[in-house]
């Protein structure tokens, strides 16, 4: 499977994964979203996990897309980017496109 850096994924199964330091295995439900990192390893968003990818799986180039919608949910955990959307009356589809146009403006398209 071929996948980008940023790419976001939404898991369509539960999966099991272990952790590293215990040992302990979690069992991650379906519709948990995946991000892609420049580690080339699968990020779990909502728990923080991390898994590889499987084997043969192939990571090139970057999903400025998946980047942008990370980026907002990470300003949305830690401002209050809600007030500030209803104050100003933008969406996040338009945060969200800024974000991806300054991207892509540092040539991560």
């Amino acid at each position: 499977m071929k996948y980008k850096i940023g790419q976001i994924l939404i898991s369509s199964r539960d999966v099991e994964v272990e952790k590293a330091l215990s040992g302990e295995k979690v069992v991650i439900p379906k519709g948990n979203k995946i991000i892609i990192g420049a580690d080339k390893l699968a990020h779990h968003i909502r728990d923080g996990m991390i898994q590889p990818l499987e084997d043969g799986s192939e990571v090139d180039g970057y999903d400025d897309t998946g980047i942008a919608e990370y980026i907002f949910m990470c300003l949305k955990a830690h401002l209050p980017i809600d007030e500030w959307m209803e104050d100003y009356e933008i969406s996040k589809d338009e945060i969200i496109e800024e974000i991806e146009c300054a991207l892509d403006e540092i040539g991560m398209c």
